[in-house]
Protein backbone atom coordinates (compact mmCIF):
# COMPACT_ATOMS: atom_id res chain seq x y z
CA UNK A 1 0.00 0.00 0.00
CA UNK A 2 1.31 3.50 -1.15
CA UNK A 3 2.54 5.36 2.06
CA UNK A 4 -0.58 8.05 0.87
CA UNK A 5 -2.72 5.26 0.96
CA UNK A 6 -1.48 4.17 4.71
CA UNK A 7 -2.52 7.38 5.88
CA UNK A 8 -6.01 7.78 4.41
CA UNK A 9 -6.64 4.16 5.59
CA UNK A 10 -5.62 5.15 8.85
CA UNK A 11 -7.77 8.67 9.05
CA UNK A 12 -10.97 6.42 7.80
CA UNK A 13 -10.66 4.15 10.77
CA UNK A 14 -9.89 6.59 13.57
CA UNK A 15 -13.14 8.15 12.23
CA UNK A 16 -14.98 4.58 12.57
CA UNK A 17 -13.52 4.47 16.09
CA UNK A 18 -14.82 8.15 17.53
CA UNK A 19 -18.04 7.19 15.66
CA UNK A 20 -18.60 4.25 17.37
CA UNK A 21 -17.87 5.22 20.82
CA UNK A 22 -21.18 7.19 20.80
CA UNK A 23 -19.74 10.47 22.24
CA UNK A 24 -21.10 13.50 22.92
CA UNK A 25 -17.81 14.74 22.25
CA UNK A 26 -17.21 12.90 18.63
CA UNK A 27 -20.12 14.81 17.79
CA UNK A 28 -19.23 18.62 18.17
CA UNK A 29 -16.29 17.30 15.63
CA UNK A 30 -18.35 18.26 13.04
CA UNK A 31 -18.36 22.30 14.46
CA UNK A 32 -14.60 22.33 12.49
CA UNK A 33 -14.21 22.01 8.83
CA UNK A 34 -13.00 18.34 7.18
CA UNK A 35 -9.04 18.37 8.02
CA UNK A 36 -9.36 19.76 11.45
CA UNK A 37 -12.44 17.33 12.38
CA UNK A 38 -10.17 14.87 10.58
CA UNK A 39 -7.42 14.96 12.85
CA UNK A 40 -9.94 15.45 16.50
CA UNK A 41 -10.83 11.95 15.25
CA UNK A 42 -7.11 10.94 15.06
CA UNK A 43 -6.38 12.41 18.96
CA UNK A 44 -9.60 10.78 20.05
CA UNK A 45 -9.13 7.53 18.89
CA UNK A 46 -6.04 7.37 20.38
CA UNK A 47 -7.61 8.84 24.01
CA UNK A 48 -9.90 6.03 23.62
CA UNK A 49 -7.61 3.20 23.11
CA UNK A 50 -5.39 4.60 25.29
CA UNK A 51 -8.17 4.85 27.92
CA UNK A 52 -9.38 1.03 27.06
CA UNK A 53 -5.95 -0.10 28.07
CA UNK A 54 -6.11 1.50 31.38
CA UNK A 55 -10.03 0.45 31.87
CA UNK A 56 -9.62 -3.08 30.87
CA UNK A 57 -9.91 -6.17 32.96
CA UNK A 58 -6.31 -7.61 33.30
CA UNK A 59 -4.59 -7.14 36.53
CA UNK A 60 -2.83 -3.49 37.23
CA UNK A 61 0.42 -5.04 36.61
CA UNK A 62 -0.32 -6.30 33.12
CA UNK A 63 -2.46 -3.01 32.21
CA UNK A 64 0.64 -1.14 33.41
CA UNK A 65 3.13 -2.98 31.32
CA UNK A 66 0.52 -2.79 28.09
CA UNK A 67 0.93 1.38 28.86
CA UNK A 68 4.22 1.35 28.81
CA UNK A 69 4.86 -0.41 25.59
CA UNK A 70 1.66 1.79 23.97
CA UNK A 71 3.60 5.04 25.23
CA UNK A 72 7.08 3.76 24.02
CA UNK A 73 5.13 2.87 20.68
CA UNK A 74 3.71 6.30 20.74
CA UNK A 75 7.21 7.85 21.26
CA UNK A 76 8.64 6.06 18.46
CA UNK A 77 6.42 7.30 16.11
CA UNK A 78 5.79 10.49 16.91
CA UNK A 79 9.68 11.41 17.39
CA UNK A 80 11.76 9.54 15.18
CA UNK A 81 12.21 10.21 11.42
CA UNK A 82 9.77 7.39 10.90
CA UNK A 83 9.08 6.84 7.41
CA UNK A 84 5.26 7.47 6.70
CA UNK A 85 5.12 3.94 5.27
CA UNK A 86 5.93 2.54 8.75
CA UNK A 87 4.36 1.90 11.64
CA UNK A 88 7.53 1.14 14.41
CA UNK A 89 6.84 -0.98 17.14
CA UNK A 90 8.41 -1.07 20.66
CA UNK A 91 9.79 -4.60 21.55
CA UNK A 92 9.07 -6.56 24.50
CA UNK A 93 5.65 -7.78 23.78
CA UNK A 94 4.12 -11.39 22.51
CA UNK A 95 4.37 -11.41 18.24
CA UNK A 96 0.87 -11.40 18.08
CA UNK A 97 -1.64 -9.82 20.01
CA UNK A 98 -4.76 -10.60 18.45
CA UNK A 99 -6.52 -13.19 20.62
CA UNK A 100 -5.31 -10.23 23.42
CA UNK A 101 -8.45 -8.50 25.06
CA UNK A 102 -6.80 -5.23 23.23
CA UNK A 103 -5.35 -5.88 20.05
CA UNK A 104 -2.10 -3.32 20.77
CA UNK A 105 -0.78 -4.35 17.60
CA UNK A 106 -3.82 -3.49 15.21
CA UNK A 107 -4.79 -0.26 17.17
CA UNK A 108 -1.04 0.91 17.11
CA UNK A 109 -0.73 0.28 13.06
CA UNK A 110 -4.44 1.61 12.45
CA UNK A 111 -3.88 4.84 14.58
CA UNK A 112 -0.27 5.46 14.11
CA UNK A 113 -0.14 7.06 10.81
CA UNK A 114 -3.25 9.49 11.20
CA UNK A 115 -1.44 10.27 14.65
CA UNK A 116 1.72 11.36 13.22
CA UNK A 117 0.10 13.20 9.96
CA UNK A 118 -1.81 14.64 13.24
CA UNK A 119 0.61 16.06 14.83
CA UNK A 120 3.01 17.40 12.15
CA UNK A 121 0.75 18.75 10.25
CA UNK A 122 -0.81 20.85 13.15
CA UNK A 123 2.49 20.87 15.18
CA UNK A 124 1.41 19.09 18.06
CA UNK A 125 4.08 19.11 20.97
CA UNK A 126 4.84 15.21 20.97
CA UNK A 127 4.92 15.62 25.24
CA UNK A 128 1.12 16.11 25.21
CA UNK A 129 0.56 12.75 23.60
CA UNK A 130 2.57 11.17 25.70
CA UNK A 131 1.22 12.77 28.91
CA UNK A 132 -2.32 11.39 27.97
CA UNK A 133 -0.30 8.36 28.28
CA UNK A 134 1.16 9.16 31.65
CA UNK A 135 -2.17 10.13 32.89
CA UNK A 136 -3.80 6.59 32.37
CA UNK A 137 -0.41 4.97 33.88
CA UNK A 138 -0.98 7.43 37.00
CA UNK A 139 -5.01 5.92 37.52
CA UNK A 140 -3.18 2.44 37.29
CA UNK A 141 -0.83 3.38 40.35
CA UNK A 142 -2.60 5.72 42.44
CA UNK A 143 -6.37 6.04 43.59
CA UNK A 144 -5.83 8.49 46.32
CA UNK A 145 -4.07 12.71 46.52
CA UNK A 146 -3.14 13.54 49.77
CA UNK A 147 -3.46 17.12 48.46
CA UNK A 148 -4.53 19.54 45.82
CA UNK A 149 -0.87 19.91 44.11
CA UNK A 150 -1.16 16.26 43.60
CA UNK A 151 -4.58 16.69 41.89
CA UNK A 152 -3.47 19.43 39.95
CA UNK A 153 -0.79 17.28 38.30
CA UNK A 154 -3.42 14.01 37.85
CA UNK A 155 -5.84 16.39 36.13
CA UNK A 156 -3.22 18.09 33.88
CA UNK A 157 -2.39 14.79 32.46
CA UNK A 158 -6.04 13.52 31.85
CA UNK A 159 -7.77 16.79 30.52
CA UNK A 160 -5.56 19.73 30.20
CA UNK A 161 -2.73 17.85 28.15
CA UNK A 162 -5.76 16.66 25.81
CA UNK A 163 -7.31 20.22 25.76
CA UNK A 164 -3.56 21.57 24.76
CA UNK A 165 -3.04 19.11 21.92
CA UNK A 166 -7.10 20.45 21.00
CA UNK A 167 -5.91 23.98 20.68
CA UNK A 168 -3.21 23.26 18.62
CA UNK A 169 -5.49 21.58 16.08
CA UNK A 170 -8.43 24.40 16.85
CA UNK A 171 -5.32 26.90 15.93
CA UNK A 172 -4.84 29.82 17.89
CA UNK A 173 -3.09 33.28 17.44
CA UNK A 174 0.49 32.87 19.58
CA UNK A 175 1.07 33.26 22.58
CA UNK A 176 -1.73 31.09 24.05
CA UNK A 177 -2.33 31.98 27.64
CA UNK A 178 -0.76 28.90 28.79
CA UNK A 179 -2.04 29.25 32.22
CA UNK A 180 -5.80 29.71 31.12
CA UNK A 181 -5.60 26.47 28.91
CA UNK A 182 -4.91 24.86 31.87
CA UNK A 183 -7.07 25.84 34.34
CA UNK A 184 -9.84 24.81 31.26
CA UNK A 185 -8.61 21.40 31.83
CA UNK A 186 -8.30 21.25 35.42
CA UNK A 187 -12.15 23.01 35.53
CA UNK A 188 -13.53 20.12 32.98
CA UNK A 189 -12.07 17.15 35.30
CA UNK A 190 -12.69 18.71 38.35
CA UNK A 191 -16.49 19.04 37.47
CA UNK A 192 -15.94 15.19 36.23
CA UNK A 193 -14.80 14.26 39.67
CA UNK A 194 -17.89 16.02 41.56
CA UNK A 195 -19.95 14.01 38.92
CA UNK A 196 -18.55 10.95 39.21
CA UNK A 197 -17.83 10.54 43.52
CA UNK A 198 -20.92 7.79 43.91
CA UNK A 199 -19.56 5.49 40.71
CA UNK A 200 -15.71 6.34 41.46
CA UNK A 201 -16.71 5.28 44.93
CA UNK A 202 -17.87 1.93 43.86
CA UNK A 203 -14.08 1.21 42.01
CA UNK A 204 -12.42 2.35 45.43
CA UNK A 205 -11.34 5.57 44.41
CA UNK A 206 -10.96 8.86 45.88
CA UNK A 207 -10.13 11.61 43.44
CA UNK A 208 -10.88 14.40 46.02
CA UNK A 209 -8.10 15.26 48.14
CA UNK A 210 -8.12 14.51 51.55
CA UNK A 211 -6.41 17.51 52.38
CA UNK A 212 -9.71 19.22 51.59
CA UNK A 213 -12.18 16.43 52.73
CA UNK A 214 -10.28 16.39 56.18
CA UNK A 215 -10.88 19.43 56.51
CA UNK A 216 -15.07 18.79 56.84
CA UNK A 217 -14.46 16.03 59.17
CA UNK A 218 -14.20 13.64 56.76
CA UNK A 219 -12.33 9.94 55.98
CA UNK A 220 -12.16 8.06 53.02
CA UNK A 221 -14.70 5.56 54.46
CA UNK A 222 -17.02 8.54 54.11
CA UNK A 223 -16.40 8.87 50.21
CA UNK A 224 -15.83 5.24 49.90
CA UNK A 225 -19.42 4.77 50.75
CA UNK A 226 -20.90 8.67 50.53
CA UNK A 227 -23.51 9.83 52.41
CA UNK A 228 -25.31 12.96 51.26
CA UNK A 229 -25.10 14.53 55.01
CA UNK A 230 -24.37 17.88 55.63
CA UNK A 231 -20.13 17.81 55.80
CA UNK A 232 -20.78 16.21 51.83
CA UNK A 233 -22.46 18.91 51.00
CA UNK A 234 -19.97 21.61 52.47
CA UNK A 235 -17.14 19.75 50.59
CA UNK A 236 -18.76 19.67 47.12
CA UNK A 237 -19.96 23.50 47.80
CA UNK A 238 -16.24 24.19 48.28
CA UNK A 239 -15.13 21.79 45.05
CA UNK A 240 -17.50 24.14 42.99
CA UNK A 241 -16.10 27.17 44.17
CA UNK A 242 -13.00 26.26 43.21
CA UNK A 243 -13.89 24.89 39.81
CA UNK A 244 -16.36 28.01 38.94
CA UNK A 245 -12.76 30.35 39.34
CA UNK A 246 -10.85 27.91 37.09
CA UNK A 247 -13.69 28.31 34.54
CA UNK A 248 -13.18 31.74 34.46
CA UNK A 249 -9.70 32.41 34.05
CA UNK A 250 -10.10 28.89 31.18
CA UNK A 251 -12.66 30.86 29.43
CA UNK A 252 -9.19 33.81 28.57
CA UNK A 253 -8.49 30.97 25.90
CA UNK A 254 -11.24 32.85 23.62
CA UNK A 255 -9.15 35.32 22.64
CA UNK A 256 -6.53 33.51 21.33
CA UNK A 257 -8.61 31.17 18.99
CA UNK A 258 -9.35 31.58 15.43
CA UNK A 259 -12.71 31.36 13.91
CA UNK A 260 -13.00 27.50 13.19
CA UNK A 261 -11.87 26.64 16.82
CA UNK A 262 -14.38 28.97 19.06
CA UNK A 263 -17.86 27.06 18.50
CA UNK A 264 -16.40 24.11 19.66
CA UNK A 265 -14.64 25.64 22.55
CA UNK A 266 -17.41 27.40 23.42
CA UNK A 267 -19.58 24.40 23.18
CA UNK A 268 -17.57 22.58 25.57
CA UNK A 269 -16.88 25.41 28.00
CA UNK A 270 -20.68 25.83 27.94
CA UNK A 271 -21.95 22.25 28.24
CA UNK A 272 -19.78 21.54 31.47
CA UNK A 273 -20.18 24.51 32.62
CA UNK A 274 -24.16 23.81 32.92
CA UNK A 275 -23.02 20.12 34.43
CA UNK A 276 -21.49 22.17 37.42
CA UNK A 277 -24.46 24.58 38.05
CA UNK A 278 -26.80 21.39 37.69
CA UNK A 279 -24.65 19.66 40.37
CA UNK A 280 -24.88 22.85 42.59
CA UNK A 281 -28.41 22.78 42.26
CA UNK A 282 -28.78 19.61 44.72
CA UNK A 283 -24.95 18.70 45.82
CA UNK A 284 -26.81 15.63 47.99
CA UNK A 285 -27.47 14.14 44.73
CA UNK A 286 -23.63 13.26 43.89
CA UNK A 287 -23.39 10.87 47.13
CA UNK A 288 -25.89 8.37 45.32
CA UNK A 289 -26.02 8.93 41.66
CA UNK A 290 -24.08 10.23 38.01
CA UNK A 291 -25.51 13.41 37.97
CA UNK A 292 -26.37 14.91 34.19
CA UNK A 293 -28.07 17.44 32.32
CA UNK A 294 -31.44 16.73 30.79
CA UNK A 295 -31.56 15.44 27.22
CA UNK A 296 -33.59 19.06 26.43
CA UNK A 297 -30.37 20.89 27.60
CA UNK A 298 -27.93 19.29 25.78
CA UNK A 299 -29.92 19.63 22.47
CA UNK A 300 -30.24 23.41 23.30
CA UNK A 301 -26.74 23.73 23.72
CA UNK A 302 -26.10 21.56 20.66
CA UNK A 303 -28.61 24.26 18.59
CA UNK A 304 -26.84 27.23 19.95
CA UNK A 305 -23.44 26.18 18.35
CA UNK A 306 -24.57 24.45 15.00
CA UNK A 307 -27.13 27.18 13.97
CA UNK A 308 -24.40 30.23 13.05
CA UNK A 309 -27.22 32.68 13.54
CA UNK A 310 -28.00 31.90 17.10
CA UNK A 311 -24.28 30.99 18.18
CA UNK A 312 -23.53 34.80 16.80
CA UNK A 313 -25.62 36.11 19.77
CA UNK A 314 -24.41 34.09 22.24
CA UNK A 315 -23.15 36.28 25.31
CA UNK A 316 -19.09 36.83 24.95
CA UNK A 317 -17.68 36.25 27.70
CA UNK A 318 -21.25 34.25 29.09
CA UNK A 319 -22.89 35.05 31.83
CA UNK A 320 -20.77 32.94 34.48
CA UNK A 321 -17.53 35.10 33.58
CA UNK A 322 -19.42 38.55 33.74
CA UNK A 323 -21.30 37.81 36.77
CA UNK A 324 -17.94 36.54 38.56
CA UNK A 325 -16.27 39.95 37.57
CA UNK A 326 -18.69 41.87 38.86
Amino acid sequence: MRSASITTDSYRRVRRISRRSGSNFYRSFWLLPREKRNAMCALYAFARITDDIGDCDEPAALRTRWLDWWRQTTALNLISDTPVDHVPLSPGLADDTSDWPIDLFRHAKEIMPALRDTTRRFQIPTRYLLEIVDGVLADQQKTRFDTYEQLEHYCYLVASAVGLACLHIWEFDAPLPMRAAVDCGLAFQLTNILRDISEDAQRGRIYLPRQHFAQHGLCEDDLLEPRPDDRLVCLIEDEIRRAKTLYVSGWQVWDSLGPDGRPMFSMMWRTYRRLLDRIAENPRAVATRRVELSTATKLGLVSQHFLKPIFHRLPVPPIEVTEAGA
